[in-house]
């Protein structure tokens, strides 16, 4: 199969990433091996093939917002031709106190997903079941890749945040997060306010139908 490896973290603008042709993996017990159908960039993909992210497998093949359809399976909870997600948490212990409660994505041991484990730069992909998500017909699978990293991220902050319909509610900074919240808050008949330093998403941000949106030091209309 063909993948995008990085086999030494190098600045980007080197092209650190090489096209080669892999051999396709085998999935162990507990994995299924997936048809990759779409993966989207993700800025901590750069963060990896960059090194600012210390290497823990090398060589690597990114990618974490993956969506596949299963063509070999060895657990019987995914079936052939399931379509799937796959994000960035690719893996836990299990047994820490965060995953006893819950709360695995702070797990002591994690692997994550084209770092810890080769990811969805690639023909295909083996995963870890546990750690897959059907993905309803009713969307492509290019529009649900990225929700499953910013996407997942905003939504969680909206609800850590205990957001409630029709609030005021302030976005600090502007990137994929926010941008995929926005328009779940102005759903919820929300006000939004977008402090971000870019002004070219500062103009995204009212594009997108934000009340206000302007740097930080600025005052908002409500202020």
């Amino acid at each position: 199969m063909r993948a995008a490896v990085l086999e030494q973290p190098a600045p980007i603008e080197t092209s650190p990433l090489i096209l080669r042709d892999v051999p396709v993996p085998s999935p162990l017990p507990g994995e299924a091996l997936l048809k990759v159908l779409a993966c989207g960039v993700c800025h901590t993909d750069l963060h990896i093939a960059e090194g600012d992210l210390p290497p823990i497998k090398k060589p690597i093949i990114p990618g974490h917002q993956i969506v596949g359809e299963v063509v070999k399976t060895n657990d019987s909870s995914l079936h052939i031709g399931d379509r799937v997600g796959v994000a960035w948490l690719g893996g836990t212990d299990g047994t820490c106190r965060y995953c006893r409660t819950d709360r695995e994505n702070l797990c002591d041991h994690p692997v994550f997903t084209g770092y810890g484990r080769d990811g969805g730069f690639a023909e295909y992909v083996t995963v870890d079941t546990r750690f897959t998500y059907p993905i309803p017909a009713s969307l492509s699978s290019e529009t649900a890749a990225p929700l499953l990293c910013a996407g997942a991220v905003g939504y969680r902050s909206l609800l850590v945040a205990d957001v409630k319909p029709g609030t005021n509610v302030g976005l600090f900074g502007y990137g994929a997060s926010a941008q995929m919240v926005l328009p779940v808050l102005l759903h919820w008949g929300c006000e939004v306010f977008v402090a971000t330093r870019e002004p070219d998403h500062q103009e995204l941000a009212r594009a997108q139908g934000a009340r206000w949106a302007g740097p930080l030091d600025e005052k908002t209309p409500e202020q």
